[in-house]
């Protein structure tokens, strides 16, 4: 598995509005908001976890530069944390396959728009879950949202 660079952090928030306002106003930067719902654009790939369980409604949100979601599942949670990693790899069957090969759990495979994304499960990652992505272009952002 070649990783080509960490992606993004992903934090868990309770208010994604006031999340939103405020790392925009400590870190300078622009959000765009995301909502997830069962009607969304998501192509649920083969995973080990049951692909219903992660069809729940869920808000993110990502700064415009690339660094930083923010995620609210529904209901919202009362714990706030560091939810999940990023890590953009070129080749992200490969790297299923090793992370698989390694004895680590596939709890989502999914595309969004031109992105692919495989994530692992926090239960053997000491709390946090591993995200590997695979696109083209200049920003996961904008894979996520092309629909081309």
């Amino acid at each position: 598995m070649e990783i080509q660079r960490m992606e993004l952090v992903g934090l868990e928030v309770s208010d994604l509005e006031a999340a939103m306002q405020e790392f925009g106003s400590i870190l300078g930067v622009d959000f765009i908001r995301i909502d997830f719902d069962e009607n969304s654009d998501i192509e649920y790939l083969p995973a080990d976890g049951d692909a219903n369980a992660l069809a729940a409604r869920t808000s993110m949100a990502m700064d415009t530069t690339g660094y930083l979601e923010l995620i609210q599942s529904y209901p919202p949670t009362t714990h706030e944390r560091v939810r999940n990693v990023h890590f953009k790899v070129d080749d992200i069957e490969s790297s299923i396959e090793e992370m698989r090969a390694k004895g680590y759990r596939l709890v989502a495979n999914l595309r969004i728009g031109q992105m692919r994304e495989a994530v692992f499960g926090a239960r053997e990652l000491r709390g946090l879950r591993m995200c590997l992505v695979q696109y083209d272009g200049p920003s996961m952002v904008e894979a996520m949202l092309s629909t081309s």
